[in-house]
Protein backbone atom coordinates (compact mmCIF):
# COMPACT_ATOMS: atom_id res chain seq x y z
CA UNK A 1 0.00 0.00 0.00
CA UNK A 2 1.29 3.48 -0.93
CA UNK A 3 0.86 6.14 1.75
CA UNK A 4 1.47 9.86 1.26
CA UNK A 5 2.61 11.10 4.67
CA UNK A 6 2.55 14.90 5.07
CA UNK A 7 4.26 16.51 8.08
CA UNK A 8 4.41 20.23 8.96
CA UNK A 9 7.75 19.90 10.77
CA UNK A 10 10.97 17.99 10.25
CA UNK A 11 10.79 14.94 12.56
CA UNK A 12 14.50 15.12 13.32
CA UNK A 13 16.43 15.44 15.59
CA UNK A 14 14.36 13.76 18.28
CA UNK A 15 14.18 16.71 20.67
CA UNK A 16 10.47 16.90 21.51
CA UNK A 17 7.43 14.66 21.79
CA UNK A 18 6.00 15.45 18.37
CA UNK A 19 9.22 14.71 16.51
CA UNK A 20 9.82 11.54 18.51
CA UNK A 21 6.30 10.27 17.88
CA UNK A 22 6.29 10.97 14.14
CA UNK A 23 9.79 9.59 13.55
CA UNK A 24 9.17 6.29 15.31
CA UNK A 25 5.74 5.74 13.77
CA UNK A 26 7.26 6.40 10.34
CA UNK A 27 10.12 4.03 11.02
CA UNK A 28 7.88 1.21 12.18
CA UNK A 29 5.24 1.70 9.47
CA UNK A 30 7.85 1.68 6.70
CA UNK A 31 8.38 -2.05 7.22
CA UNK A 32 4.82 -2.72 6.04
CA UNK A 33 3.78 0.07 3.66
CA UNK A 34 5.44 2.20 0.98
CA UNK A 35 5.85 5.65 2.50
CA UNK A 36 6.23 8.89 0.53
CA UNK A 37 7.12 11.70 2.94
CA UNK A 38 6.42 15.39 2.31
CA UNK A 39 7.80 17.77 4.95
CA UNK A 40 7.69 21.51 5.59
CA UNK A 41 11.24 22.66 6.18
CA UNK A 42 12.24 24.42 9.39
CA UNK A 43 13.22 28.12 9.16
CA UNK A 44 16.80 26.86 9.04
CA UNK A 45 17.79 23.62 7.33
CA UNK A 46 18.04 20.69 9.75
CA UNK A 47 21.44 19.06 9.50
CA UNK A 48 21.23 15.30 9.05
CA UNK A 49 17.47 15.20 8.51
CA UNK A 50 17.57 13.73 5.03
CA UNK A 51 19.99 10.99 6.09
CA UNK A 52 17.84 10.17 9.13
CA UNK A 53 14.50 10.04 7.28
CA UNK A 54 15.38 8.70 3.83
CA UNK A 55 15.84 5.04 4.92
CA UNK A 56 12.14 4.86 5.88
CA UNK A 57 10.70 6.49 2.75
CA UNK A 58 10.38 5.57 -0.91
CA UNK A 59 10.46 9.29 -1.71
CA UNK A 60 11.27 12.28 0.52
CA UNK A 61 10.71 15.95 -0.35
CA UNK A 62 11.21 19.09 1.72
CA UNK A 63 9.29 22.33 1.11
CA UNK A 64 10.11 25.86 2.20
CA UNK A 65 7.62 27.90 4.18
CA UNK A 66 6.02 30.81 2.36
CA UNK A 67 4.53 34.09 3.49
CA UNK A 68 0.72 34.00 3.54
CA UNK A 69 -1.12 36.58 1.48
CA UNK A 70 -2.97 39.49 3.05
CA UNK A 71 -6.31 37.66 3.11
CA UNK A 72 -4.72 34.50 4.52
CA UNK A 73 -3.03 36.47 7.29
CA UNK A 74 -6.46 37.43 8.57
CA UNK A 75 -8.41 34.28 7.74
CA UNK A 76 -6.00 31.55 8.90
CA UNK A 77 -5.19 30.71 12.53
CA UNK A 78 -1.65 31.35 13.68
CA UNK A 79 -0.56 27.71 13.34
CA UNK A 80 -1.63 27.57 9.70
CA UNK A 81 0.12 30.87 8.95
CA UNK A 82 3.35 29.81 10.63
CA UNK A 83 3.61 26.51 8.75
CA UNK A 84 2.19 27.85 5.49
CA UNK A 85 3.82 26.46 2.33
CA UNK A 86 2.32 27.16 -1.06
CA UNK A 87 4.82 24.78 -2.68
CA UNK A 88 3.70 21.93 -0.40
CA UNK A 89 0.03 22.63 -1.17
CA UNK A 90 0.66 22.42 -4.90
CA UNK A 91 2.83 19.31 -4.57
CA UNK A 92 0.34 17.42 -2.39
CA UNK A 93 -2.54 18.21 -4.72
CA UNK A 94 -0.44 17.06 -7.66
CA UNK A 95 0.45 13.85 -5.78
CA UNK A 96 -3.22 13.19 -5.00
CA UNK A 97 -4.23 13.88 -8.62
CA UNK A 98 -1.95 11.07 -9.86
CA UNK A 99 -4.19 8.49 -8.19
CA UNK A 100 -1.07 6.59 -7.08
CA UNK A 101 -1.77 6.70 -3.36
CA UNK A 102 -4.16 4.58 -1.37
CA UNK A 103 -4.11 6.90 1.65
CA UNK A 104 -2.96 10.38 2.74
CA UNK A 105 -1.84 10.91 6.34
CA UNK A 106 -1.96 14.55 7.51
CA UNK A 107 0.26 14.76 10.56
CA UNK A 108 -1.32 17.81 12.24
CA UNK A 109 -4.62 19.70 12.20
CA UNK A 110 -2.98 22.71 10.53
CA UNK A 111 -2.67 20.62 7.32
CA UNK A 112 -6.42 19.99 7.10
CA UNK A 113 -6.98 22.17 4.05
CA UNK A 114 -4.19 20.62 1.96
CA UNK A 115 -6.28 17.90 0.33
CA UNK A 116 -9.16 19.07 -1.90
CA UNK A 117 -12.65 18.19 -0.60
CA UNK A 118 -13.32 16.38 -3.88
CA UNK A 119 -10.86 13.52 -3.93
CA UNK A 120 -10.60 9.82 -4.66
CA UNK A 121 -8.23 8.92 -1.84
CA UNK A 122 -8.78 8.15 1.85
CA UNK A 123 -7.36 10.63 4.37
CA UNK A 124 -6.38 10.19 8.02
CA UNK A 125 -6.19 13.38 10.06
CA UNK A 126 -3.66 13.00 12.87
CA UNK A 127 -3.92 15.11 16.04
CA UNK A 128 -0.80 15.06 18.24
CA UNK A 129 -3.04 17.00 20.61
CA UNK A 130 -6.33 18.84 20.26
CA UNK A 131 -5.08 22.33 19.42
CA UNK A 132 -8.40 23.92 20.35
CA UNK A 133 -8.32 22.37 23.83
CA UNK A 134 -4.72 23.45 24.35
CA UNK A 135 -5.48 27.00 23.24
CA UNK A 136 -8.42 27.23 25.62
CA UNK A 137 -6.42 25.76 28.49
CA UNK A 138 -3.46 28.09 28.20
CA UNK A 139 -5.67 31.16 28.57
CA UNK A 140 -2.98 33.55 27.31
CA UNK A 141 -4.19 37.03 26.43
CA UNK A 142 -7.73 38.29 26.27
CA UNK A 143 -10.08 40.43 24.26
CA UNK A 144 -11.22 40.43 20.65
CA UNK A 145 -7.97 39.21 19.07
CA UNK A 146 -7.87 36.12 21.27
CA UNK A 147 -11.54 35.41 20.61
CA UNK A 148 -10.95 35.81 16.88
CA UNK A 149 -7.96 33.42 16.98
CA UNK A 150 -10.00 30.89 18.96
CA UNK A 151 -12.83 31.14 16.43
CA UNK A 152 -10.42 30.53 13.51
CA UNK A 153 -8.88 27.51 15.23
CA UNK A 154 -12.32 26.06 16.01
CA UNK A 155 -13.36 26.66 12.40
CA UNK A 156 -10.29 24.75 11.16
CA UNK A 157 -11.08 21.82 13.45
CA UNK A 158 -14.69 21.80 12.25
CA UNK A 159 -13.50 21.92 8.63
CA UNK A 160 -11.27 18.92 9.26
CA UNK A 161 -14.18 17.00 10.79
CA UNK A 162 -16.38 17.91 7.83
CA UNK A 163 -13.83 16.83 5.22
CA UNK A 164 -12.43 13.70 6.86
CA UNK A 165 -14.15 10.86 8.64
CA UNK A 166 -10.97 9.23 9.95
CA UNK A 167 -9.00 10.79 12.80
CA UNK A 168 -5.98 9.47 14.71
CA UNK A 169 -5.35 10.64 18.28
CA UNK A 170 -2.89 10.04 21.12
CA UNK A 171 -5.46 9.41 23.84
CA UNK A 172 -8.99 8.14 24.33
CA UNK A 173 -9.89 11.38 26.09
CA UNK A 174 -9.02 13.41 23.00
CA UNK A 175 -10.98 10.98 20.82
CA UNK A 176 -14.03 11.27 23.07
CA UNK A 177 -13.82 15.07 22.94
CA UNK A 178 -13.65 15.10 19.15
CA UNK A 179 -16.61 12.71 18.81
CA UNK A 180 -18.66 14.70 21.29
CA UNK A 181 -18.16 17.81 19.18
CA UNK A 182 -18.69 16.38 15.71
CA UNK A 183 -20.57 13.11 16.00
CA UNK A 184 -20.00 10.40 13.40
CA UNK A 185 -16.22 10.33 13.18
CA UNK A 186 -14.10 7.19 13.05
CA UNK A 187 -11.47 7.89 15.71
CA UNK A 188 -8.53 5.59 16.40
CA UNK A 189 -6.18 5.93 19.37
CA UNK A 190 -2.48 5.14 19.01
CA UNK A 191 -0.57 6.41 22.06
CA UNK A 192 3.09 7.36 22.08
CA UNK A 193 5.71 4.88 23.17
CA UNK A 194 9.39 4.18 23.66
CA UNK A 195 12.27 2.38 22.00
CA UNK A 196 13.39 -0.59 24.14
CA UNK A 197 16.82 -0.40 22.54
CA UNK A 198 17.34 3.11 23.88
CA UNK A 199 15.47 2.82 27.17
CA UNK A 200 17.29 -0.20 28.54
CA UNK A 201 18.24 -0.10 32.23
CA UNK A 202 21.97 -0.01 32.92
CA UNK A 203 23.12 -2.71 35.33
CA UNK A 204 25.33 -0.27 37.26
CA UNK A 205 22.89 2.64 37.59
CA UNK A 206 22.19 3.91 41.12
CA UNK A 207 19.20 6.03 42.09
CA UNK A 208 19.63 9.17 44.15
CA UNK A 209 16.75 9.40 46.63
CA UNK A 210 17.19 13.18 46.76
CA UNK A 211 16.95 13.79 43.00
CA UNK A 212 13.61 14.82 41.47
CA UNK A 213 13.41 15.14 37.68
CA UNK A 214 11.03 16.78 35.23
CA UNK A 215 11.32 16.04 31.49
CA UNK A 216 9.83 18.02 28.64
CA UNK A 217 10.31 20.79 26.10
CA UNK A 218 10.66 23.89 28.21
CA UNK A 219 9.20 26.29 25.67
CA UNK A 220 5.88 24.38 25.65
CA UNK A 221 3.24 26.24 27.66
CA UNK A 222 1.79 23.35 29.71
CA UNK A 223 5.29 22.19 30.72
CA UNK A 224 6.37 25.70 31.73
CA UNK A 225 3.22 26.17 33.80
CA UNK A 226 3.71 22.80 35.48
CA UNK A 227 7.35 23.42 36.40
CA UNK A 228 6.70 26.91 37.74
CA UNK A 229 3.80 25.70 39.89
CA UNK A 230 5.76 22.71 41.23
CA UNK A 231 8.82 24.85 42.05
CA UNK A 232 6.74 27.49 43.83
CA UNK A 233 4.09 25.41 45.59
CA UNK A 234 5.31 21.81 46.05
CA UNK A 235 9.10 22.01 46.15
CA UNK A 236 9.27 24.19 49.32
CA UNK A 237 7.28 21.53 51.18
CA UNK A 238 9.66 18.85 49.94
CA UNK A 239 12.75 20.84 50.90
CA UNK A 240 11.38 21.43 54.39
CA UNK A 241 11.39 17.65 54.92
CA UNK A 242 14.43 16.80 52.76
CA UNK A 243 16.80 19.81 52.60
CA UNK A 244 19.21 17.91 50.34
CA UNK A 245 16.59 17.35 47.63
CA UNK A 246 17.35 18.70 44.15
CA UNK A 247 14.82 19.44 41.41
CA UNK A 248 16.31 18.88 37.94
CA UNK A 249 14.49 20.39 34.93
CA UNK A 250 15.56 18.62 31.72
CA UNK A 251 14.36 19.93 28.38
CA UNK A 252 15.30 22.20 25.50
CA UNK A 253 14.71 25.94 25.14
CA UNK A 254 13.88 26.84 28.75
CA UNK A 255 11.99 30.11 28.93
CA UNK A 256 13.22 33.11 30.91
CA UNK A 257 10.85 32.22 33.77
CA UNK A 258 12.21 28.67 33.92
CA UNK A 259 15.84 29.79 33.80
CA UNK A 260 15.10 32.18 36.67
CA UNK A 261 14.27 29.18 38.90
CA UNK A 262 17.91 28.02 38.88
CA UNK A 263 19.39 27.76 42.38
CA UNK A 264 21.20 25.33 44.63
CA UNK A 265 17.98 23.29 44.83
CA UNK A 266 16.84 23.71 41.21
CA UNK A 267 19.03 22.71 38.27
CA UNK A 268 17.97 23.79 34.77
CA UNK A 269 19.79 21.42 32.43
CA UNK A 270 18.42 22.53 29.06
CA UNK A 271 18.58 20.16 26.10
CA UNK A 272 20.58 16.98 26.69
CA UNK A 273 21.88 14.29 24.36
CA UNK A 274 19.96 11.56 26.14
CA UNK A 275 17.43 11.62 28.95
CA UNK A 276 18.32 8.08 30.01
CA UNK A 277 21.07 8.99 32.54
CA UNK A 278 18.78 11.54 34.19
CA UNK A 279 15.95 9.03 34.52
CA UNK A 280 18.23 6.26 35.77
CA UNK A 281 19.55 8.29 38.69
CA UNK A 282 16.24 9.98 39.58
CA UNK A 283 14.54 9.15 42.84
CA UNK A 284 11.30 10.24 41.16
CA UNK A 285 10.02 11.72 37.93
CA UNK A 286 7.38 14.37 38.58
CA UNK A 287 4.62 15.21 36.08
CA UNK A 288 2.67 18.07 37.71
CA UNK A 289 0.70 18.93 34.56
CA UNK A 290 -2.58 20.79 34.91
CA UNK A 291 -3.31 20.72 31.16
CA UNK A 292 -3.92 17.42 29.36
CA UNK A 293 -3.50 16.24 25.78
CA UNK A 294 -0.37 15.57 23.78
CA UNK A 295 2.03 12.70 23.60
CA UNK A 296 2.74 11.98 27.33
CA UNK A 297 6.08 10.45 26.39
CA UNK A 298 7.78 11.37 29.65
CA UNK A 299 5.84 8.89 31.80
CA UNK A 300 6.22 6.00 29.37
CA UNK A 301 9.96 6.61 28.95
CA UNK A 302 10.48 6.90 32.70
CA UNK A 303 8.62 3.68 33.49
CA UNK A 304 10.52 1.90 30.71
CA UNK A 305 13.56 2.44 32.96
CA UNK A 306 11.64 1.55 36.17
CA UNK A 307 11.83 5.19 37.32
CA UNK A 308 9.24 5.91 40.05
CA UNK A 309 6.64 8.45 38.88
CA UNK A 310 4.39 10.98 40.60
CA UNK A 311 1.82 12.59 38.29
CA UNK A 312 -1.35 14.58 38.37
CA UNK A 313 -4.38 12.62 37.21
CA UNK A 314 -4.56 14.63 34.00
CA UNK A 315 -0.83 14.20 33.40
CA UNK A 316 -1.24 10.41 33.24
CA UNK A 317 -4.66 10.46 31.59
CA UNK A 318 -5.28 7.86 28.92
CA UNK A 319 -2.32 5.63 29.75
CA UNK A 320 -4.25 3.06 31.78
CA UNK A 321 -1.86 3.35 34.73
CA UNK A 322 -3.21 2.69 38.22
CA UNK A 323 -2.48 4.74 41.33
CA UNK A 324 -0.53 2.68 43.86
CA UNK A 325 0.22 -0.02 41.32
CA UNK A 326 2.29 1.66 38.60
CA UNK A 327 2.72 5.22 39.92
CA UNK A 328 1.35 7.70 42.45
CA UNK A 329 -1.28 10.29 41.51
CA UNK A 330 -1.81 13.61 43.29
CA UNK A 331 -3.66 16.75 42.26
CA UNK A 332 -2.99 19.48 44.81
CA UNK A 333 0.44 21.02 45.57
CA UNK A 334 0.37 19.63 49.11
CA UNK A 335 -0.65 16.13 48.01
CA UNK A 336 1.89 16.21 45.20
CA UNK A 337 4.67 17.10 47.63
CA UNK A 338 3.54 14.35 50.02
CA UNK A 339 3.48 11.74 47.24
CA UNK A 340 6.95 12.77 46.08
CA UNK A 341 8.31 12.57 49.62
CA UNK A 342 6.68 9.16 49.99
CA UNK A 343 8.65 7.80 47.02
CA UNK A 344 11.91 9.45 48.03
CA UNK A 345 11.58 8.13 51.57
CA UNK A 346 10.45 4.58 50.76
CA UNK A 347 12.84 3.21 48.15
CA UNK A 348 11.28 -0.25 48.42
CA UNK A 349 7.82 0.97 47.43
CA UNK A 350 9.34 3.21 44.77
CA UNK A 351 11.21 0.26 43.23
CA UNK A 352 8.06 -1.90 43.25
CA UNK A 353 6.05 0.78 41.47
CA UNK A 354 8.83 1.22 38.91
CA UNK A 355 9.07 -2.51 38.26
CA UNK A 356 5.32 -2.93 37.75
CA UNK A 357 5.22 0.19 35.60
CA UNK A 358 8.04 -1.15 33.44
CA UNK A 359 6.21 -4.42 32.82
CA UNK A 360 3.07 -2.51 31.84
CA UNK A 361 4.70 -0.15 29.34
CA UNK A 362 6.73 -2.96 27.77
CA UNK A 363 3.49 -4.78 27.07
CA UNK A 364 1.55 -1.79 25.72
CA UNK A 365 3.84 1.01 24.56
CA UNK A 366 6.73 -0.33 22.50
CA UNK A 367 6.97 1.51 19.17
CA UNK A 368 6.85 -1.75 17.22
CA UNK A 369 3.44 -2.51 18.76
CA UNK A 370 2.15 1.01 18.13
CA UNK A 371 3.46 1.08 14.55
CA UNK A 372 1.50 -2.07 13.83
CA UNK A 373 -1.64 -0.46 15.28
CA UNK A 374 -1.14 2.55 13.01
CA UNK A 375 -0.76 0.39 9.90
CA UNK A 376 -3.82 -1.65 10.90
CA UNK A 377 -5.84 1.57 11.05
CA UNK A 378 -4.46 2.83 7.74
CA UNK A 379 -5.39 -0.46 6.07
CA UNK A 380 -8.90 -0.43 7.51
CA UNK A 381 -9.40 3.16 6.36
CA UNK A 382 -7.87 2.62 2.92
CA UNK A 383 -10.08 -0.34 2.10
CA UNK A 384 -13.28 0.86 3.77
CA UNK A 385 -14.36 3.03 0.86
CA UNK A 386 -15.48 5.86 3.20
CA UNK A 387 -13.86 9.18 2.26
CA UNK A 388 -15.82 11.67 4.36
CA UNK A 389 -18.02 11.82 7.47
CA UNK A 390 -21.33 10.03 7.03
CA UNK A 391 -23.63 12.88 7.97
Amino acid sequence: MKVLFVCPFVPWPLVNGGKIRTYHLLRQASAEVELHLRVIQEPEAVVGAEEALAPWCKTLRFFERSRPGSIERWSLPKLERWFHSRALLEAVRADVATGAFRLVHLDELLLARLVPPERAVAVVQHHHKLDTVLYDSLGEGSGLLRSFERWKLRRLEAESARRYRHHLLCSQDDADTLRARYGALDCAVVPSGFDPGEFRPSPNSVRDANRIVFLGSMDYGPNVEAVLRFARESLPRILAARPAAVFEIVGGNPTREVRALASAAVHVSGRVGSVVPFLERAGALVVPLAIGGGTRLKIVEALALSTPVVSTTIGAQGLGLAHGQHLLLADTPADFAAATLRLLGDTREAAQLGTRGRSYVHEHFRWEVLGRELVDYWERVAFSGALSPSR
